[in-house]
């Protein structure tokens, strides 16, 4: 891979994990402070805010989740897994990825074609598209597809050097 291409991908990754939602985040925020501030000082309340907060939340959650998922800084339960070596921690790992990749590979045409369907549908408010509303989901579920297959590479890798403990029991 070229230089150009891995730095045109890096920046894509990181616009994507890290800038956008941040910036939904941030507007959402706003929004927020807006509707509280209009409904308890103005005595008005804005219809737009409530729904413009719950797509800024849709969006931070989905492209947060790349993020997360790339950094493995979700939920794990390692108690078990740590007791393990180096060998059986690439079997766990590669047996766990594998369920879940399989399950999101199951997954991610009709999710794509249920929000391709939800484009006929706009939100009450606003009127934007339901489609563009749930559309992080689909690259929240491809960059954890892609994060997957990487980690399974790498543990298939382990399982196949010659640097892993022989014995492959508990520690």
């Amino acid at each position: 891979m070229s230089k150009k291409l891995a730095t045109a991908i890096h920046i894509l990754e990181e616009t994507i994990s890290i800038y956008l939602p941040v910036t939904a985040f941030l507007f959402m925020f706003i929004a927020f402070c807006l509707q509280i501030f209009s409904r308890y000082f103005l005595n008005h309340q804005y219809e737009w805010t409530y729904e413009y907060t719950v797509i800024g939340f849709i969006w931070t959650v989905a492209f947060g989740a790349c993020a997360a998922s790339k950094r493995r800084e979700h939920v794990s339960f390692s108690l078990i897994y740590d007791r393990f070596g180096r060998r059986g921690q690439a079997i766990m790992k590669l047996a766990g990825n594998g369920i879940i990749l399989v399950a999101f590979a199951i997954l991610f045409y009709p999710a794509l074609d249920f929000i391709v369907f939800m484009g006929i549908k706009t939100t009450p408010v606003l009127k934007v598209p339901i489609s563009y509303v749930y559309a992080p989901f689909i690259v929240f579920v491809t960059f954890s597809i892609i994060y997957m297959v990487t980690d399974c590479l790498r543990a298939i890798q382990t399982l196949v050097s010659h640097e892993h403990d022989t014995t492959g029991e508990v520690r």
